[in-house]
């Protein structure tokens, strides 16, 4: 009985996480608001690449130059933060 009370105590207080830390002004990420501000929307598709340097699994170094001419889908994903 006991037991059953603790895992539901456990799984309740990890909803209570999953709802308060991504909004949160304490935690890294803050509110989705805040996340966007720092997000440029200058870069569209079809718009000119800006400079960079990317590197494949292998540890090669690829720059904007070596993907001329082939078509390209860059794909950016935010970890969280906590």
């Amino acid at each position: 009985m006991i037991l059953r009370l603790l895992a539901t105590l456990a799984v309740l207080g990890l909803f209570a996480l999953n709802a308060v830390l991504p909004t949160a002004a304490w935690t890294a990420r803050g509110t989705e608001e805040q996340a966007r501000v720092d997000f440029d929307t200058r870069l569209s598709i079809g718009s000119v690449l800006p400079t960079l340097e990317l590197f494949d699994l292998e540890g090669r170094r690829h720059t904007r130059e070596d993907l001329r001419g082939h078509r390209v889908l860059l794909t950016f994903e935010r970890s969280v933060d906590w």
